[in-house]
């Protein structure tokens, strides 16, 4: 069976559609790559790319990303209501199906040390590729966000995985490690006080002390003039959606706020909609072999396997 490692990349540019457009061209001719999904934000400024493929592939289309964005982006120039550090700010690889951590963490340090070579830019490790405890988490990486860059490279303790300890006005720095799965969204909130979704992130994350696994940033969308919060869940499998979401619903009803909706970025597990549907319609005593399509597939497959 082929082992599946997908990459996650993400680029600071999420208002030129063009430029997005061009970059998904150019990742559709490289050979072997299987782009899975394209997920743009003009809030945020920034476009989220899932692509899998044999580790050649991959790595002709994440430099090729990185060149195209370091040409592309000034960062002097960058608003966007999320944290970063760099044009193509995050380069994470997930492990999927028959793939081990071990061979994913390998695969990122190669590229990594490939990415400075080649661009000359400060690459720091992080998640399962992390050299330094303090670098696991990427938040303690992008402490200071690209404004504070400049400094914090002057400080030893960090100096760059690779590449070198100097400050690029233009392109800033990046980040590439290994990590499992995880999930975002979303939360639009009935509201135009960005104080509230301030609030409300502050209690939910785990950094000020509230659930494990879980980062939140929160930010305006200008264009509907409404409060968001975006949340990620770094293991959904110790922490669920659903649970995430009724924490945040319950703090916002202290302002008499609702969460108008969920918006999910890029791809996620069918897990994850399976517990929350679970949760939600009150379902106990459930197996898979209950859902239909599941059923029949799996009838189907033993029918065709060899005897």
């Amino acid at each position: 069976m082929n082992k599946i490692i997908s990459c996650v990349p993400n680029v600071c540019e999420g208002k030129d559609q063009k430029f997005i457009d061009s970059l998904v061209e150019k990742l559709n001719v490289v050979n072997g790559l299987i782009v899975l999904d394209v997920s743009r934000d003009s809030v945020r400024n920034r476009t989220v790319f899932s692509f899998t493929g044999p580790q050649e592939a991959i790595f002709e289309a994440g430099l090729m990303l990185y060149r195209e964005s370091l040409a592309h982006i000034d960062m002097r120039e960058h608003q966007g209501e999320y944290p970063r550090i760099g044009a193509l700010d995050v380069f994470p690889f997930v492990p999927l199906k028959d793939a081990t951590l071990e061979e994913t963490v390998a695969m990122s340090v190669a590229f990594a040390q490939k990415v400075a070579e080649e661009f000359n830019i400060p690459v720091f490790l992080y998640g399962e590729s992390a050299r330094f405890p303090m670098r696991r988490y990427i938040e303690n990486i992008r402490e200071g966000e690209y404004e504070g860059l400049e400094q914090k490279l002057k400080d030893p303790r960090w100096k760059p995985d690779f590449g070198p300890a100097v400050f690029n006005p233009t392109s800033g720095a990046t980040v590439v490690g290994a990590r499992y799965p995880m999930i975002s969204f979303k939360a639009i909130l009935d509201t135009s006080d960005e104080a509230i979704a301030e609030y409300v992130s502050r209690i939910i994350q785990h950094a000020s002390g509230g659930l494990a696994h879980i980062t939140a940033n929160p930010g305006m969308d200008s264009e509907h003039k409404v409060a968001q919060i975006t949340v990620t869940i770094s293991n959904y499998r110790a922490m669920p959606m659903y649970r995430v979401l009724e924490m945040l619903r319950v703090e916002a009803r202290r302002f008499a706020v609702a969460v108008r909706k969920v918006e999910m970025i890029g791809l996620i597990p069918e897990i994850v909609f399976i517990e929350s549907a679970f949760y939600y319609l009150g379902i106990q005593d459930f197996s898979f072999d209950k859902i239909l399509e599941r059923k029949i597939q799996t009838q189907l497959d033993e029918k065709i396997q060899p005897s």
